[in-house]
């Protein structure tokens, strides 16, 4: 809480020195400015001293689940308890990223201002944050100042918070052009996606034959030996579960640092794959490096419906690069909790180190594919390991081709719930 004690201080000069002049010198002017000081010194006492004595501040923010490159409206709602009501107030509202994202750790945001008029207890005020950027920004608080009718005592209280926004990471079929991402016939022969496996006609259950069922589905063997028709009862097509493995590991990403357009444009890719894939199906597998890493295993994390994706897409807010693990070592270790299931491995760059690892567990098996942030075709060893995946039949995509698809990133802060 501020009181502004210098204000009181200038007050106290002025109003000294034009009392010792008007003693001396005497003046109707004299007399009329120290009266007109001692006035503005009763208004300011007043509105610092019988002011409010609580502040309580709410915000909420459109979209509720922003995503990188959106701007964001912030509605802030203010309401003082106590006391008189004042002339008017400023709210600064304040942010700060956490780390956890692509801003730098620490790094002071922009917030806004708001200024209310009239002799009210609560005032409601909207602004526009610039689109923010992929990332957790949590609420340093809001600052509350009220004063006089000349703005010269004021008070200021400080409304602390420890509300979050995650701004999503925008996926990237939604901004890009070209082939889709997601198209078959797109680069890089080979699904990747292991077939579904279909039941034998054999292995399906059997029951008693009803009128209108197909005669083919009637199992004759059975039929035979019991002495009545039986028919198969067909079971559905089993998909295999799908796993997606995002590599954070700083050596993937020849750019660097933490904003690398390479590592944004993964993050991007694996947000469009978690849309994709939970669309399909019930239940997906997901995984990040940086998460892996922090744990010390590559445990996967299973998400299904609506709240599953939330989920994902929260944790791919925070993604951030590390040195931990490299991508080879992180893909043989996530695969030794895949089997027999199909995985989308995302990373940065393409190496001889990690064509030989998903060589080796396509050998075994692995249902597998790979999206790269950058292929660099122009590079012939990098071509020459595309190739080889290629040959066996691995899908391999080149995500820059839909590097124009990223949303712009400007600087931006963020807008929680309750302060």
């Amino acid at each position: 809480m501020n009181k502004g004690f210098g204000i009181w201080i200038l007050m106290a000069l002025t109003a000294g020195f034009l009392g010792a002049f008007y003693g001396w010198r005497g003046g109707t002017s004299l007399l009329f400015l120290l009266l007109l000081i001692l006035l503005v010194a009763l208004q300011g006492a007043a509105a610092q001293w019988l002011g409010p004595r609580q502040v309580h501040v709410v915000r909420s923010y459109h979209p509720r689940h922003p995503r990188a490159g959106e701007p964001v409206e912030v509605t802030v709602r203010v309401s003082l308890d106590g006391g008189s009501p004042p002339l008017w107030i400023r709210a600064d509202d304040e942010w700060r990223h956490s780390g956890e994202g692509a801003e730098p750790p620490g790094e002071e945001l922009p917030g806004g201002k708001l200024v209310f008029g009239g002799w009210r207890k609560e005032w409601t005020g909207t602004y526009d944050l610039k689109p923010v950027k992929r990332g957790v920004y949590r609420a340093e608080g809001m600052r509350i100042t009220w004063g006089d009718s000349f703005g010269w005592f004021k008070r200021t209280f400080r409304a602390d918070a420890d509300d979050v926004l995650i701004v999503h990471p925008a996926p990237l079929t939604a901004l890009s052009g070209g082939p889709g991402l997601f198209d078959p016939d797109a680069e890089g022969a080979g699904s990747g996606r292991a077939p579904e496996l279909p039941s034998g006609s054999d292995l399906g259950r059997l029951r008693s034959y009803a009128p209108g069922d197909p005669l083919r589905h009637v199992h004759w063997k059975s039929s035979a030996k019991k002495g009545a028709l039986l028919t198969r009862v067909p079971e559905e097509p089993v998909t295999p579960s799908r796993c997606l493995l995002l590599d954070t590991s700083l050596e993937a990403y020849p750019a660097g640092g933490a904003d690398a357009d390479g590592f944004e444009l993964a993050v991007s890719a694996a947000a469009a794959w978690l849309e994709r894939e939970l669309a399909r199906s019930d239940e997906v597998d997901f995984r990040q490096g940086d998460a892996a890493a922090r744990e010390g295993r590559v445990a996967w994390k299973s998400l299904s419906g609506r709240h599953g994706l939330k989920e994902g897409l929260d944790q791919l807010a925070g993604a951030a690069l590390v040195s931990s693990l490299s991508g080879p070592d992180l893909l043989q270790r996530a695969w030794s909790l895949a089997r027999s299931r199909s995985m989308t491995f995302i990373t940065g760059s393409l190496t001889a180190e990690l064509t030989e690892a998903a060589l080796l567990l396509t050998e075994r098996g692995a249902a597998l594919e790979i999206w790269c942030a950058d292929l660099r075709d122009r590079d012939p060893e990098a071509a020459r390991q595309a190739a080889r995946l290629r040959e066996k039949g691995l899908r391999l995509i080149d995500l820059s081709r839909y590097r124009g698809g990223l949303p712009g990133l400007a600087e931006g802060g963020a807008s929680h719930v309750i302060a």
